[in-house]
């Protein structure tokens, strides 16, 4: 498992925890909602 494999992962499973809400699931994450919907479309979600 590479890097990126664990990062789109991590994303997954904090948007899964956070019943779809990229807010609190970047806030989690440490994220800014920018840098999270960057990440959700570079691996796809």
């Amino acid at each position: 498992m590479n890097l990126d494999e664990v990062e789109k992962n991590m994303i997954q499973k904090a948007i899964d925890k956070n019943g779809g809400n990229i807010s609190k699931a970047a806030k989690e994450l440490g994220l800014t909602r920018a840098s999270l919907y960057r990440r959700l479309e570079k691996y796809g979600l």
